[in-house]
C-alpha cells in the first residue's frame, strides 16, 4: 500500500505503526454521560470526535481523535488473541460496505488455565472521513480510502486462522510437556 497519507487525513501521521497496511474508520466507542455532553459541546466548536483503525500483519491500533487531538488509543496484537471473527456487511442503510470484526483479547489466565477474556466489537469503515469529520471529497482521496479498506481486509480476513494456528501448537506444546513431566514423574 501506498503509505503516504491524504492532505486531510495527515494529522495521523505521528501515531502510525509501522508497516501499517491500511487505515480506516471505526464506530465511536460508548461514551459515560459526562464525557458525552463534553462531545456536545466540542462538536457545536467544530471538534467532531472520531476514530480511527490502523491496521499491520499482527496488530490493529485504535486512535481516538477530538478534532486533531488524541484522546485515546488502544492496541490490539494477534498473539493475545482468544479468537478474531471477521465478516462483511453494510451499515443499517446499506451505503457504506464495512468489515464486522470480534475479537477476544486474553487478560489473564490462571493455575487451571482458565482465561480472564476482554472482548471487542469494531465496525471497520473507509477512511472517508478527516479532520473534524469532514468529508474527504477528493477523487484520489476516495480512491486510497478504498484501496486502505481493501488491505484491511486481505489482512484481517487471515487472522482466525493464524490464531487457530497459533492455539493448536500451543496445546501440541503444553502435552508434550505433561507427557515428558509424568514420563520424569
Amino acid at each position: 500500500m501506498n503509505h503516504s497519507l491524504p492532505a486531510s487525513l495527515s494529522f495521523l501521521r505521528s501515531e502510525l505503526p509501522s508497516h501499517w497496511v491500511g487505515l480506516g474508520v471505526i464506530q465511536l466507542p460508548k461514551r459515560n454521560f459526562f464525557q458525552s455532553i463534553g462531545d456536545f459541546f466540542a462538536e457545536k466548536s467544530g471538534k467532531q470526535r472520531i476514530s480511527f483503525v490502523v491496521v499491520n500483519e499482527e496488530s490493529l491500533k485504535t486512535l481516538h481523535y477530538q478534532g486533531s487531538s488524541l484522546i485515546a488509543s488502544e492496541f490490539i496484537d494477534i498473539h493475545n488473541l482468544d479468537h478474531f471473527y471477521f465478516s462483511e456487511g453494510n451499515t443499517s442503510d446499506g451505503l457504506v460496505s464495512l468489515f464486522n470484526c470480534e475479537a477476544s483479547i486474553v487478560v489473564s489466565k490462571n493455575k487451571k488455565g482458565d482465561l480472564k477474556l476482554k472482548d471487542y466489537f469494531l465496525k471497520i469503515m473507509p477512511a472517508l472521513l478527516g479532520e473534524n469529520a469532514e468529508p474527504i471529497r477528493k477523487i484520489e482521496d476516495i480512491q486510497w480510502a478504498q484501496e486502505s479498506k481493501k488491505h484491511i481486509a486481505d489482512v484481517l480476513k487471515h487472522w482466525p486462522e493464524h490464531i487457530k494456528e497459533r492455539k493448536d501448537k500451543e496445546e501440541a506444546e503444553e502435552k508434550a510437556r505433561l507427557a515428558q513431566e509424568a514420563h520424569i514423574g
